[in-house]
């Protein structure tokens, strides 16, 4: 017993010896990568070893090939970091990266990385052509990411901000992912294994309502990882993640409105045109001079105004989407997204659309073999529920188990007066469009309703415990187009 313990013992402190020396090949603070591919290597290799054959001699001999092959494929990456970091300071733009590690079970180990690439100048305006100087950014970025593992997969999603109509945003972005992606193909990547998406302005990292933000919004993201698998393992989290509602995608602010009426001005300016592309070219700013003369010919109260006996909106209402807790089971990528305090409610957002990742040789889509399963309740029935004497429906209601994808957009119906006059008819139906996001315990589904001053709703957000019949919590939101309101509404399955 006493030798069995000295063997674990052992073991352990060949790994963090293994850990400690490898570690000490780059001392400065941009070796964590190296670092945490020997850790992660060491940890796995000598790990699994004892596992699988109770031999501490055999378990320090794995963790010694895991922990050095950890340290060069930590390195590798490293390296592309580094190389990323020397062309942003020669070319003089922004690039953020960031590695990626793989976790399962308490072992991490270094599979990948990011590079937000801000686009200034990148592209011709609105167009998916590069421009001479982004050309010559992304043919260097292109040496950087065919270095060490061609084994790898490289993924381009393409970025906007929310000015503009968001399915406009979302053509517009994939071409030029897709032209990214060119460019490394010429530059000798195998256009099997390179892949590209168009996320549009729904995946905000900064704030839409000011200049600065939108232009750190617009952005080619470059993601290499080291296989397939852990590609749609990225996909798939990107999609659902919860750190991308910290912000709106409301672009601008009418300096004369509160921010509870945001919803009201800003998509009277953004969708005015609706296929046009009045985005993502050289900075745009919206005239708050403009917003206000558009919002002052508001009718007081539109014909189509319903008292849903709710309060004012304010800056202290707080959202339901702040009560989302992250995800935590399975493998995973790491850092986990964290649902911020700040997150607005649908007041502040508008739907948010983006494509799928497709494959440059083939134009195919990754296939991410997409459940069947149905969340409890979303499964194509309609959720109704009364609201100061008005019956608010929405139908139909189809979410999947699959990072909480929205199958089929939901039309709104509202019955006036549903219980004192016995009204059993509803208004003319309103197509709308649905977004849900997946936390640990709830799913917040957001309805948005097409802007319009004749719209008795806005929007709509529900908080549903999974595997529920009906809403936990649930906010309505409406205007009499020169305040919002919100009221309480709480929907079962019908």
């Amino acid at each position: 017993m006493e030798r069995h313990n000295l063997g674990k013992i052992s073991l352990l402190t060949a790994i963090v010896m293994l850990s400690s020396s490898c570690a000490s090949l780059h001392e400065t603070g941009s070796n964590y990568g190296t670092a945490i591919g020997c850790i992660g290597g060491a940890a796995l290799g000598g790990g699994l070893t004892y596992l699988l054959t109770k031999d501490a001699g055999k378990a320090i001999a794995g963790g010694l090939v895991g922990g050095l092959a950890g340290c060069v494929a930590g390195n590798a990456w490293q390296n592309r970091e580094q190389a990323l970091a020397k062309i942003a300071e020669e070319e003089h733009i922004a690039i953020a990266t960031r590695s990626l590690q793989a976790q399962a079970g308490s072992g991490k180990k270094a599979v990948g990385i990011v590079a937000q690439v801000e686009d200034s100048g990148m592209f011709d305006t609105d167009s998916a052509q590069l421009s001479v100087d982004g050309l010559r950014q992304v043919r260097k970025i292109a040496s950087v990411m065919k270095q060490d593992d061609q084994n790898g997969v490289v993924l381009i999603v393409g970025h906007t901000d929310a000015t503009g109509n968001a399915n406009w945003n979302q053509t517009l972005s994939e071409n030029r992912a897709q032209s990214v992606g060119r460019v490394l193909q010429q530059a000798g990547l195998n256009p099997q294994r390179l892949y590209y998406q168009g996320a549009g302005s729904s995946r905000p990292v900064a704030d839409n309502t000011t200049a600065s933000g939108r232009s750190a919004n617009r952005r080619v993201e470059i993601v290499g990882l080291a296989n397939e698998t852990l590609l749609k393992q990225r996909v798939e989290q990107e999609g659902s993640n919860l750190a991308y509602l910290r912000y709106g995608t409301q672009s601008s602010v009418s300096s004369t409105k509160s921010v509870s009426s945001s919803r009201q001005t800003a998509p009277v300016v953004t969708k005015a045109k609706p296929s046009g592309p009045s985005t993502n070219r050289t900075p745009v700013t919206t005239s708050s001079k403009q917003e206000s003369v558009q919002t002052a010919s508001l009718p007081a109260n539109g014909k189509n105004w319903i008292d849903f006996g709710g309060q004012p909106v304010s800056r202290s209402t707080a959202s339901l989407a702040a009560n989302l807790k992250p995800r935590s089971r399975g493998f995973s990528l790491i850092a986990e997204a964290n649902a911020s305090p700040v997150t607005g409610s649908c007041l502040a957002d508008n739907a948010r659309v983006a494509g799928e990742a497709k494959n440059l040789a083939s134009g195919k889509a990754l296939d991410s073999h997409k459940t069947r399963e149905y969340y409890a309740g979303m499964n194509g029935r309609a959720w109704a529920g009364l609201v100061n004497n008005h019956l608010v429906t929405l139908s139909p209601v189809k979410v999947l188990t699959d990072n909480a994808t929205v199958e089929a957009n939901p039309k709104v119906y509202i019955t006036q007066n549903y219980q004192s006059r016995g009204n059993r008819k509803p208004d003319a139906p309103i197509a709308a469009v649905a977004n849900a996001w997946e936390g640990e315990e709830d799913i917040l589904y957001r309805v948005y309703l097409p802007a319009s001053n004749e719209q008795p709703l806005s929007c709509i957000d529900l908080l549903v415990p999974k595997n529920a019949t009906k809403a936990q919590q649930g906010q309505l939101f409406y205007s009499n187009h020169n305040s919002a309101y919100m009221a309480g509404y709480h929907p079962v399955r019908s």
